[in-house]
């Protein structure tokens, strides 16, 4: 009867007799001379080869059968990759580059428009004009631009374009700075404003733009009221404003040659006769030129008036005093002297006073002429030089002269007749 299997504490079955385990032989490992085939198995090495499959050497080749030759196809250079024209910034585009027979690795289009070709030797080419640089609006530079068409200056772009790259973050006011008063960007800025620049070499301070265009507004205004053209240049307003003539020493001036001189025809004639026979511009002229300042030209004026004053009575005129100005006519024993239009101006005489003086002297001249050639070679003669210091002086002495000569006619008639005056009745009565 077989026995019942044990079973242990854990529910395994306890053999009832040892184990023994059973010995398998170990492999044999292949000895030196032996190698694996193909297949795994050893094989033992002969002479000559393996068992089986022959060694071989440079003397035991296994033969080969012979085939034709094949001639290999020449095979053609990559061709580069074809580039595509790109737009370069402005509107073009750049040229497909010509074909170098190189292989291209990579194709990049620049920044600016141009376009690189790298080629597999290490070599590239760039291709195409570069764009014209895209200039950002900037407020501080729209600003300066306005202002600087408002003063009259152009073709100044390209320094506005120089500060903005060197100072892109620049205000307006400091952009105004550079234009007025670094020399690297002042050139268009002093050209404008030239009489600033003479200002600052004389020590004199420089006036601000504002300053110099309301000047510049003045000045047009007086042109304009008095229709003078000529005088409306930029050359006139730098020299005035350089010689600090305002608009209301400009406008003196103006009115001393409108008002004055040439409104009044004697007076204008007389102002040409002592001045250089100046024409209707060049007494304008001269009256502006700033180097004759308004005293001196004031003087001038009042010279040109008292001569129109005589040639207005049909007397000559002179700028300056003469004691033999001429022989009378027809007393050719008479000279005519004169004090001068300028000695008078300096004294004070104004035109009323030359005028009531002269149609005076212009009266009693014609007699005192006669009466001086007929006693002048006896006694003081009485003749334009002593009737304009009596007439315009107050000389007491020229007065006596022409007393004296109303004397000497008084006793000839005497004389004569007893009776009338004579030639001497317009004499005494002046």
């Amino acid at each position: 009867m077989a026995e019942k299997p044990k079973v242990n504490s854990a529910g395994l079955v306890t053999p009832s007799k040892q184990f023994t385990p059973v010995n398998i032989a170990k492999p044999t490992a292949p000895a030196f001379n032996q190698t694996l085939n193909l297949y795994g198995a050893p094989t033992t090495k002969s002479s000559g080869g393996y068992s089986g499959i022959p060694l071989i050497s440079a003397g035991n080749k296994p033969a080969t059968t012979s085939k034709p030759a094949v001639t290999p196809k020449p095979v053609a250079p990559p061709k580069p990759k074809a580039v595509v024209p790109v737009n370069n910034g402005d509107g073009g585009q750049v040229p497909t580059p010509p074909v170098t027979g190189k292989t291209v690795l990579t194709t990049v289009q620049n920044a600016d428009g141009t376009v690189t070709i790298f080629y597999s030797d290490g070599t590239s080419e760039t291709f195409g004009t570069p764009a014209k640089k895209q200039i950002v609006s900037n407020v501080a530079y729209d600003t300066i631009e306005a202002i600087l068409k408002s003063y009259n200056i152009t073709d100044i772009a390209s320094v506005l374009n120089t500060i903005r790259d060197e100072y892109p973050e620049a205000s307006s006011e400091d952009v105004l700075t550079l234009l007025q008063f670094d020399s690297r960007y002042n050139a268009k800025f002093n050209a404008r404003f030239a009489a600033n620049v003479e200002r600052q070499k004389a020590g004199k301070p420089v006036l601000s733009p504002g300053e110099y265009l309301k000047l510049e507004q003045g000045y047009i205004k007086i042109f304009n009221a008095y229709n003078l053209p000529t005088f409306k240049t930029q050359s006139y307003y730098d020299k005035f404003i350089k010689e600090d003539l305002d608009v209301v020493e400009v406008t003196d001036r103006v009115q001393l040659a409108f008002d004055r001189v040439l409104n009044d025809e004697p007076t204008k004639n007389a102002f040409n006769k002592f001045f250089s026979a100046l024409g209707f511009s060049d007494i304008v002229a001269g009256m502006l030129d700033p180097i004759n300042q308004i005293p001196a030209l004031e003087r001038k004026v009042k010279a040109a008036e008292i001569g129109g004053a005589a040639l207005r009575q049909g007397l000559t005129a002179s700028e300056l005093a003469m004691a033999e100005e001429q022989a009378s006519v027809p007393f050719s024993n008479v000279t005519r002297g004169t004090l001068g239009a300028d000695v008078l101006a300096q004294q004070g005489v104004t035109k009323a006073q030359a005028e009531a003086g002269f149609r005076k002297i212009a009266e009693v001249l014609p007699t005192a002429e006669k009466l001086s050639s007929i006693y002048g070679g006896t006694e003081a003669q009485y003749g334009r030089l002593e009737a304009e210091q009596e007439q315009l002086q107050g000389l007491a002495s020229a007065a006596r002269k022409r007393q004296r000569l109303s004397e000497l006619e008084t006793a000839q008639f005497k004389k004569q007749s007893g009776l009338g005056k004579g030639a001497l009745g317009s004499l005494t009565n002046i």
